[in-house]
């Protein structure tokens, strides 16, 4: 029987090694791209060591790459860089909320006198020492008191302007200021 490869199976004395093999399988050709292209993703979303490891490949250490769902609907900006990876995060320390329990025991005034600030209320000077000048009362980072003195401490603020002891809308005006 002759057949148009023999001339070329003469040549090659390994069959599999001179002709790819045959798939069996039979999925149409947009499922095998569709599987080619979900196994290069899966491939380039897992930071590697080897990758890691390549200079030529920087734009796999920009960060965590986004993934797209088959049920999602998809905007052109999807298919942006600055979409596709996420940069850090814009805040990455933890905001400044007071001093620890420790720190703040020491540096409270009202918890090492053993004064309650709801007593002194009345106390102008003491009240406006504790507010900004637009009328706010001072976070808990600036005051650097105890998260109860601090709760207590604001109550008598308020109490302070419902009384008219303190100004509502700005700080008192001392007379050495």
């Amino acid at each position: 029987m002759l057949s148009p490869f023999r001339a070329f199976s003469r040549q090659c004395s390994h069959s599999r090694a001179c002709f790819p093999p045959v798939s069996r399988s039979f999925h149409s050709p947009l499922q095998n791209d569709q599987k080619k292209l979900s196994t290069i993703l899966d491939e380039l979303s897992e930071p590697s060591a080897s990758a890691a490891s390549n200079p030529n490949a920087p734009w796999m250490q920009q960060g965590v790459r986004r993934r797209f769902d088959h049920k999602l609907f998809i905007r052109p900006h999807y298919f942006s860089h600055d979409h596709r990876f996420k940069g850090p995060p814009p805040f990455s320390k933890r905001p400044l909320i007071g001093p620890g329990k420790k720190q703040a025991k020491q540096q409270d005034v009202f918890y090492r006198l053993g004064v309650n600030p709801l007593h002194e209320a009345s106390n102008d000077v003491l009240m406006s020492s504790f507010v900004t000048e637009m009328g706010k009362i001072k976070h808990r980072a600036e005051t650097g008191l105890t998260t109860k003195s601090q709760r207590r401490l604001g109550k008598a603020i308020r109490r302070a302007k419902m009384m008219g002891v303190i100004p509502v809308l700005s700080s008192a005006r001392l007379p050495w200021n």
